[in-house]
């Protein structure tokens, strides 16, 4: 994997991190709104207050519970794309190197992977 690709991945999870955010803030603001909405009708006030709690309660809940996921994903992705960075070492001068856009990892095999077809042909 090369480190424009890494790069990339490291952007994406710093926006599952504000995606996070702004979905706990919005489930916030839902559930005032839901709580603090007022269109009572005159036999059923009890029910219509309990149920607006209960709807500014689930508004609250699947909130944190979304936000949580996507700042959990979020924080997966960026300690694996650290830990490749890390890897790599520190970034090659663009200017210096003509190759430096196409650093990649090696293989965990250690380059010794090949294609089935390959040594077919290579024995024919």
């Amino acid at each position: 994997m090369n480190r424009g690709a890494l790069e990339w991945y490291e952007l994406l999870a710093r926006s599952l991190i504000w995606a996070a955010g702004i979905v706990l803030l919005l489930a916030v603001i839902g559930a005032i709104i839901a709580a603090g909405s007022d269109n009572a009708a005159p036999l059923l006030e009890g029910v219509e207050q309990q149920g607006r709690g209960f709807a500014a309660l689930a508004a609250l809940g699947g909130g944190l519970t979304a936000a949580g996921l996507l700042a959990g994903l979020g924080a997966i992705l960026r300690v694996l794309v650290a830990e490749r960075l890390a890897k790599l070492g520190p970034a090659p001068e663009a200017a210096g190197r003509p190759d430096a856009a196409q650093e990649e990892l090696p293989l965990a095999d250690g380059g010794r992977r090949e294609r089935a077809g390959t040594r077919r042909r290579e024995r024919q």
